[in-house]
């Protein structure tokens, strides 16, 4: 399906992402942008070329060219706008986190059931080629039942001037909400539902108002055990140290590094009694936001939910506070009773 798009927040992720992207993805244009200062806007859209821009979201939203926005503001603002953008009549691409919190993303939902517009997620890992290959390998049975998981997504980040992730007022906390929710839903994505958490969450490398510092033990809906860290406080120089998983079950064993990587390359491994088949992508291989654009067309043209809707997004943010309040309580969290 072709679809045009507006930007709300043309800021650093569209410009070395999303704006490619649109440009690469199948009948998927890029109309609009917006940004509050419009200069910017408009050199914005200038160097990309797009045919207008706005300096208020209600200026691009009233824009009838547009029928999808991808909303890349901070989470501070993610619920304002994607209930302004349902309605308009906009269908919205939101990026991650969904919102500060499980309440305002509920509201976010509703809005857009009730205004009759799709709703869902920049969570791209779940289009990276690699992880695709990883879910069709355990749909198989490659490496039998799934006993244990690990996943790591880590950066050295403290406090930097012009950067709003320190402030929880604008980001809703720390590393889970920025790398956390990455790994929580790319772990349901492949193993399903998280039932339990146990969680420690600290500051440890930098005076801040957020955490640096969480491991996440986690219980799955099939008895399966999963371990998550997030660091903003460890210095990494190599990607696989950096971030990876591994899967592993009865038969064999799920090697991938990194999970991040724009264009799906990196290493994967199939480890089993027969020997290691490697299945690892070469630099240039499937961009996973333009397959996302792609999907996300093609769930509005057939009428049906997104693989990454709204309710995947909150599905992230319940894990991420019950994490929290595990780590506040020292006891153990069960799912629906946050």
């Amino acid at each position: 399906m072709d679809l045009n798009w507006g930007v709300i927040g043309a800021g650093k992720i569209v410009e070395r992402q999303m704006a490619t992207a649109f440009a690469q993805a199948s009948g998927q244009r890029l109309v609009a942008v917006m940004k509050r200062d419009l200069t910017q806007a408009r050199a914005f859209a200038a160097r990309h070329e797009v045919p207008r821009a706005y300096a208020t979201s209600a200026a691009l939203l009233a824009d009838s060219a547009v029928q999808a926005v991808y909303i890349a503001t901070p989470p501070h603002l993610h619920a304002a706008q994607t209930m302004e953008a349902a309605q308009a009549g906009k269908h919205i691409l939101c990026e991650k986190p969904l919102a500060l919190d499980t309440g305002q993303a509920r509201q976010m939902i509703d809005a857009c059931r009730a205004n009759g517009v799709q709703l869902a997620v920049c969570y791209y890992q779940r289009y990276n080629s690699r992880h695709q290959q990883i879910r069709r390998l355990l749909a198989a049975g490659a490496i039998g039942q799934v006993m244990s998981v690990r996943l790591n997504f880590s950066d050295f980040f403290p406090p930097t001037p012009g950067f709003w992730h320190h402030n929880p007022a604008i980001s809703g906390g720390g590393v889970l909400m920025d790398l956390g929710v990455h790994c929580v839903d790319l772990l349901r994505y492949l193993c399903g539902d998280v039932t339990e958490v146990v969680a420690l969450i600290d500051t440890l490398a930098a005076d801040s108002p957020v955490e640096d510092t969480a491991t996440l033990l986690l219980k799955l809906v099939s008895g399966a055990q999963a371990v998550i860290t997030s660091h903003w406080s460890t210095a990494n120089f190599e990607p696989a140290q950096a971030n990876g998983l591994e899967i592993c079950g009865t038969l064999g064993t799920i090697q991938a590094s990194p999970i991040q990587a724009k264009d799906s390359s990196g290493s994967l491994r199939l480890i089993t009694e027969a020997g290691v088949q490697d299945f690892s992508v070469a630099p240039g291989g499937m961009r996973p936001h333009v397959a996302l654009l792609e999907d996300f067309a093609q769930t509005i043209a057939n009428r049906t939910p997104s693989a990454i809707a709204g309710e995947e997004g909150l599905a992230g943010l319940q894990v991420i506070e019950a994490a929290h309040r595990s780590a506040e309580t020292g006891r153990r969290i069960v799912l629906g009773q946050v």
